[in-house]
């Protein structure tokens, strides 16, 4: 405590100076100090303000240049960096600032393994240990070196057992490596240690959850529940829990009890509806929607939830009145623009389920099955030519035999036997396999062809 109002006064007094434009003295020490609290928090002008001063007052001093270095190191100047670095190494070799001030520029220039040497010096040195791990820990992050970064972060975590960074450090290292149960274990005897760590039993759930096991996973959930009542994240994990069991009534409790702390309780009202939906309770899900977007109109899977529950009653006016509403509010998803084509066309309004294949093929271009559904659409639209040109612009980017055979559909139907013929006839030399389905799907072919699945193919 005397040590952060000490550093207050510094910082004020600092500060004063440089409003009042006049020039106190600081010691090395002091200045050391100061600037150090301004790259801890970024605050990099001051910094340089101080560091300018400081130069100033102690132009000679090792400390004030390891001091310009880190400020170096801080805003990427690594080349000047590299140069002080060298100027440095015969005066500073063994200043334990000067050697992690190495380490972070080495890191930077992405040469990490010479970056866990430097940090492994400064262990030795034994000051701010607990920060020193942590760096190692990343180092070996970087290299794929999982083992070793597991075991700095629990050195670090050892060291200060409430440093919630470190515990998440090793969590995310035990799942890279796919060690659930060891990291369950790791997590028990933390918390055996720290009992009441919120932390600690909402990552002992998401572990359980991985594994499937679902009621230790709810009693983890609930246990972080306990440890802090008002987080609406721990709640939602329960409830997840409990739908995942099938035990809707009691999630939809829960999400009940989320609503008393939830300041924007759109989404949660939009859970409540899917519990709903599970009971097929329907129209009780479709009170809780309304809700859901009356609280956050903007909310586009509720309209689009909405919309599922009309469709599954076979109510598709109300079902394509609702989800154009979600594709009003998020244009770019290409399932929404999907789900509508194909309400559309079970409507029979193909030329509004045109549109949509129009600008499901300019959102995702990369995806076979829309070009094949945008043409399919054409075709029985009437719209050949149009139906040709979408399918060649498929074949761009996709050599598929259906959008061959589709173009062969289309030449024939518009009496151009011959390009009809040779189309068809590379249709099948690329997908023989197909040919029974294509017949049934487009009889034109096989009426035109004369050719049947048993014969050869006639020059």
């Amino acid at each position: 405590m005397d040590d952060e109002l000490l550093n207050n006064e510094l910082i004020d007094k600092f500060e004063d100076m440089l409003e009042l434009n006049e020039h106190y003295y600081f010691d090395g020490e002091e200045l050391n100090e100061i600037i150090s609290y301004y790259l801890d928090i970024g605050d990099l002008p001051f910094a340089y303000k101080a560091i300018e001063y400081a130069l100033q007052l102690h132009p000679e001093s090792v400390a004030m240049r390891i001091k310009v270095l880190e400020y170096m190191i801080e805003v990427n100047m690594l080349h000047d960096a590299a140069d002080l670095i060298e100027e440095l190494k015969t005066i500073a070799d063994s200043d334990i600032d000067f050697i992690v001030a190495q380490a972070r520029f080495w890191s930077l220039k992405g040469m990490h393994k010479r970056a866990v040497k430097f940090y492994l010096r400064a262990l030795d040195y034994d000051i701010e240990n607990e920060y020193i791990h942590h760096c190692l820990g990343a180092e070996y992050l970087e290299i794929d070196n999982i083992g070793q970064a597991l075991y700095h972060y629990k050195q670090a975590l050892e060291m200060d057992l409430d440093d919630e960074m470190a515990l998440y450090a090793c969590v995310q290292c035990f799942d890279e490596i796919h060690r659930q149960k060891d990291c369950i274990n790791f997590l028990l005897q933390y918390i055996d240690m720290r009992p009441y760590s919120e932390s600690a039993w909402y990552q002992l759930g998401l572990q359980y959850l991985k594994l499937k096991q679902t009621e230790k996973a709810l009693e983890a959930f609930e246990y972080a529940v306990c440890t802090h009542p008002k987080s609406i994240n721990n709640h939602m994990k329960v409830a997840h829990c409990q739908e995942i069991l099938k035990r809707y009534d009691d999630a939809v409790q829960t999400y009940l009890e989320v609503l008393e702390i939830d300041d924007s309780p759109g989404f949660t009202l939009m859970k409540i509806a899917e519990c709903y939906v599970k009971k097929q309770e329907n129209s009780k899900a479709i009170s809780y929607l309304h809700l859901a977007i009356h609280e956050d109109p903007q909310l586009d899977k509720a309209w689009a939830k909405i919309s599922e529950i009309y469709e599954s009653i076979g109510n598709l006016e109300e079902a394509v009145h609702y989800l154009k509403r979600a594709v009003d509010l998020d244009s770019m998803d290409v399932k929404y623009h999907r789900r509508l084509a194909f309400l559309y066309i079970a409507s029979g309004k193909y030329e509004e389920a045109e549109k949509c294949f129009s600008k499901i093929v300019k959102i995702e271009p990369n995806k076979f099955l829309n070009w094949l559904g945008y043409t399919e659409l054409l075709i029985v639209l009437g719209e050949y030519e149009n139906a040709i040109n979408i399918a060649e612009k498929g074949l761009k980017r996709f050599e598929k035999a259906e959008l061959y055979y589709q173009i062969s559909c289309c030449e024939y139907l518009l009496n151009d036997n011959k390009k009809g013929l040779a189309t068809f006839l590379r249709a099948k030399k690329l997908n023989p396999k197909i040919l029974s389905e294509m017949y049934s799907k487009y009889p034109i072919l096989k009426l035109k062809t004369n050719i049947s699945l048993q014969e050869p193919e006639k020059k």
